[in-house]
């Protein structure tokens, strides 16, 4: 048996290995050849995107679901550019994507051949990949690094996935065509890889170097070349075990501890480790907003959802007044912390991260929240007993609901429209246990933030970097990870209009058709379909959700345009108006002559209309794509969104 393989059946084993069996991209000339592994592999499937940013996006909802990692893979140029802003968000909320780029072979580019996707200027084959470098935690330039042994572009892919499953960040390996059926050894195969729940190695903050730009790194040496990581530290034992038993002392003189759950306890495979200390210390525990659903919301001793000043007040108030506060994986972004409203004691703090722990005003850089949460709870419990304050209680749902710590009760509908303030409670209740939940950046993120959610849920939001239009193809990656598992889990999406098509044409372009003759309903489709043609953006996905048999719940929230910009800035201005869609089109539209898939369409205007659809058992089963279109008044928003609008607002009016 040969000791040899080719590199680009070298990288599917890699991926396999990592537990990849869906690959999102688009196909262009300089991946064909690449592609063509992939295709032969039956473990692994090319998802096929309508656009890279969508692909982009499918890729960190994959991600996030399976909790390892996802891949695209594009075209040189015009493919990569077009999903810079999708991978610009995985790195903003630690989602581990790999990013493989086809790009022209090694000869034509020493030769800067006047190729299709350049630009036309010296230097153009290096442009690309600089671009990606920022937002990159890893790159594996194959092209600047000359194949000196079977082994040499190999070790430079490691490199690249390695960083990206320790770092949960993203990465960009950029593979000339000519690369591809070059001949490697087989040897790394056997080399395990970690996985993005491994403890990552610290990424020093008082130690840290610049990032390192790729036109310097590539100087380096073959394994290291165009690597964007920080500097790192060994982890050191000694130091796990001082923050540990200050930890310990602090919480032994505590009265009112807390635990604050935040984003990265789950990216790292945290959420287990800190559900054994609240239960094991009887110690009450708050989430953030994209803390949601790492634990159980129907824990007794869960207390609320935490963000600042955008908290409801009797969450604010317990959490402000805590005398110990152990927060585990923070991002501490504006519309994660009520605009930096934050009002916790600096000295009280305890924070844990993937690359140092703080301790009030003292930083330890050489451990982390992997190598201190599972010391904690054995030397908390040794001080338990001389501690100086009692073991939080527990409190059931009920009681929660009447101190006013969570929001679980469906209020009697106001009229016969639909409202934020009935509709997220109501959709609360409808949830299955093992839904995944998306909601997109705006009115449903913030409607959910204080509804509870089942004990085995999955809520995924992207709160920091707040792409309008992820949610989309984040929903068909998700849907297509929980597709793998065999365990039948919904996926639910809450969308708003003006997210969802992200690309506008203007009204009087159907007057136009009218005039021209057109009747009306020709008119409304011959402009649907100029405008999701026109469209590059999230729409589009829903046809690969088609394509590929998912069957999420889709739900169109239509309240007539941007909510969210208007509740912030500009409630009559134009430039949050959207062109209205018929939206019980567009599954018909999309899926064409030829579909496989099913589908139905449904549009509900008043409450009564939404409470009959969520209690029919037949719209209960997930055996075909649904969207529903929801009818609400323009102006209408959640209260949480309302606060922070004025949060954000007022900061963006700060001089």
């Amino acid at each position: 048996m040969s000791d040899t393989i080719d590199f680009a059946q070298y990288v599917v084993e890699r991926l396999k290995q990592c537990g990849v069996k869906q690959v999102f991209g688009v196909p262009g000339d300089f991946t064909l050849s690449m592609l063509d592994y992939f295709e032969a592999d039956p473990d692994i499937q090319l998802v096929g995107n309508a656009n890279e940013l969508n692909a982009a996006y499918a890729a960190d909802g994959y991600a996030r679901v399976k909790g390892g990692l996802a891949v695209i893979v594009t075209t040189f140029g015009v493919g990569e550019l077009s999903a810079l802003c999708g991978i610009a968000g995985a790195l903003a909320e630690r989602v581990p994507v790999l990013h493989i780029v086809g790009a022209p072979s090694t000869k034509l580019q020493a030769q800067e051949a006047l190729l299709h996707h350049t630009l036309n200027l010296p230097g153009a084959f290096t442009t690309f990949s600089t671009m990606s470098a920022p937002l990159s935690c890893s790159q594996a330039l194959l092209n600047q690094i000359p194949p000196k042994t079977n082994t040499t572009w190999t070790e430079a892919f490691d490199k690249t996935l390695t960083d990206v499953l320790e770092q949960c960040r993203p990465g960009y390996v950029e593979i000339p065509t000519d690369a591809f059926q070059a001949k490697v050894s087989k040897q790394g195969l056997s080399q395990k890889l970690p996985h993005p729940h491994a403890a990552p190695p610290p990424e020093s903050v008082a130690a840290a170097a610049q990032l390192v730009p790729a036109s310097e790194a590539a100087k380096t040496n073959s394994v290291t070349a165009a690597s964007t990581d920080f500097a790192q530290q060994a982890p050191s034992d000694d130091v796990t075990a001082h923050v540990v038993e200050e930890i310990a002392q602090r919480f032994k003189k505590a009265k009112k501890p807390i635990v604050l759950v935040d984003a990265c306890a789950g990216r790292f495979g945290m959420a287990g480790e800190v559900r054994k200390l609240v239960e094991g210390c009887s110690i009450r525990f708050f989430e953030t907003p994209m803390g949601k659903s790492l634990l159980d919301e129907h824990h007794p001793l869960f207390g609320g959802c935490y963000a600042g000043a955008n908290s409801l007040p009797k969450v604010r108030e317990e959490v402000e007044s805590a005398d110990f506060v152990l927060y585990v994986g923070a991002l501490k972004s504006d519309f994660n912390s009520g605009s930096f409203s934050v009002n916790i004691d600096p000295k009280i703090i305890i924070e844990l991260h993937s690359f140092t722990t703080n301790i009030g005003y003292a930083s330890y850089p050489t451990t982390d929240l992997r190598h201190v949460l599972p010391e904690l709870l054995p030397a908390i419990q040794n001080v338990i007993q001389s501690r100086a304050g009692s073991p939080a209680a527990g409190e059931s749902t009920e009681q929660k609901i009447k101190a006013g710590r969570i929001e679980g009760t469906v209020p009697e509908p106001k009229g016969q429209e639909i409202k934020h303030e009935w509709l997220w409670p109501r959709v609360g209740k409808w949830f299955a246990d093992t839904d995944i939940i998306l909601t997109e950046t705006g009115t449903s993120s913030f409607g959910l933030t204080n509804v509870l959610l089942p004990s085995h849920s999955t809520y995924i939001a992207q709160i920091l970097w707040g792409a309008i239009g992820w949610s989309v193809g984040a929903a068909l990656g998700a849907a297509m990870a929980a597709q793998e598992d065999g365990k039948n889990r919904r996926t639910v999406l809450f969308v708003g209009d003006g997210s969802l098509q992200l690309c506008q044409v203007k009204v009087e372009e159907v007057e136009k058709e009218k005039e021209k003759g057109i009747r009306d309903t020709d008119a409304q489709r011959a402009m649907l379909t100029m405008t999701v043609l026109a469209s590059l953006q999230t729409l589009q996905e829903i046809g690969t959700m088609l394509r590929r048999n998912v069957h999420p719940y889709l739900f169109v929230l239509n309240n007539d345009g941007y909510e969210i910009e208007r509740q912030i800035h500009g409630e009559k201005a134009e430039y949050n108006d959207i062109q209205l869609y018929d939206h019980q089109l567009l599954l018909p539209f999309l899926a064409g002559k030829k579909c496989a898939t099913p589908y139905q369409s449904y549009v509900v205007s008043t409450p009564d209309e939404l409470n009959k659809l969520l209690e029919d058992e037949e719209f209960n089963v997930p055996d075909k794509l649904r969207l529903i279109e929801v009818i609400m008044p323009r102006g209408d928003a959640p209260e949480g969104l309302i606060r922070q609008a004025k949060l954000t607002a007022e900061a963006n009016a700060r001089v």
